[in-house]
């Protein structure tokens, strides 16, 4: 029943979510409650499985590291602000019963989804297993290993653009410094790494279904690379020639050095 649980709980954050944004009258808010979706399930599960196991315990805590850092981020960007195009452009979809769509196409399943991606952590708090080996310690420390060099390169990215576009000189122009230089999506770059941060550490249960921790990253990857992140931005600045040129220089994910 505990999975039940975590579920309802975190569908009642998705719906009061749905409340603000209909005040709102912006959807693209349900990007604010994404991170700490994630985060409500991480600790009720952790409650709930009252287990409090070293694993557990550090990812839980990547979980609140990396969810906390993110809405914050995007509540400050984003709260005020107008709706994002992606949002604007189911409005248009839809033409008819928008609220009732938003509820189901966009929270409903953004609530699914994201106890999806957080059911890795979720079994690791559920789960029975005390054992804390040396290759639990291995597995734990290099998946909060690899989780800060992603969370760190997140930060870079997502502080330096901030900066960049509020320079009124900036206007009309791309980023092309700090981690910029090396990605054209640094962020995308940074989200995919410390999630594989932290499907590795989750192997450290050493339980047999601990490889389910492995989905999220695999899933949030795919949908960075293929899906909602790099192509729908991709598509945006295809006709931009600044964009292009900067495109023509610099790798579209994974970050190496610029091309002369």
């Amino acid at each position: 029943m505990n999975y039940l649980y975590i579920y309802l709980i975190l569908l009642a954050y998705f719906l009061i979510w749905y409340v603000i944004a209909q005040v709102k009258k912006n959807n693209g808010l349900v990007d604010i409650a994404w991170g700490m979706g994630i985060v409500v399930s991480a600790v009720s599960s952790l409650i709930l499985g009252d287990q409090y196991t070293i694993t557990g315990l550090i990812v839980t805590g990547l979980t609140i590291i990396w969810g906390l850092r993110l809405s914050l981020y995007l509540f400050k960007r984003n709260f005020n602000k107008e709706e994002d195009f992606r949002y604007q452009n189911f409005r248009k979809k839809w033409k008819t019963h928008v609220k009732l769509k938003a509820l189901l196409y966009v929270f409903l399943t953004q609530s699914i989804f994201s106890y999806v991606i957080a059911l890795p952590i979720i079994l690791t708090n559920l789960i029975s297993n005390k054992t804390f080996d040396m290759v639990s310690i291995i597995l734990v420390s290099l998946g909060a290993l690899i989780f800060f060099i992603g969370f760190i390169f997140e930060v870079l990215a997502d502080h330096s653009l901030q900066r960049f576009k509020k320079d009124p000189s900036n206007k009309g122009k791309i980023m092309k410094k700090n981690v910029w230089k090396f990605s054209r999506h640094p962020n995308y770059f940074g989200e995919a790494t410390l999630w594989w941060g932290i499907g590795i550490a989750t192997l450290g249960t050493m339980n047999i279904i601990s490889f389910i921790g492995l989905i999220s990253p695999l899933i949030i990857t795919y949908l960075l690379l293929y899906v909602t992140g790099v192509p729908l931005l991709e598509k945006k600045y295809k006709t931009n020639l600044a964009y292009q040129a900067y495109a023509s220089k610099t790798s579209i994910f994974f970050p190496l050095p610029p091309k002369k």
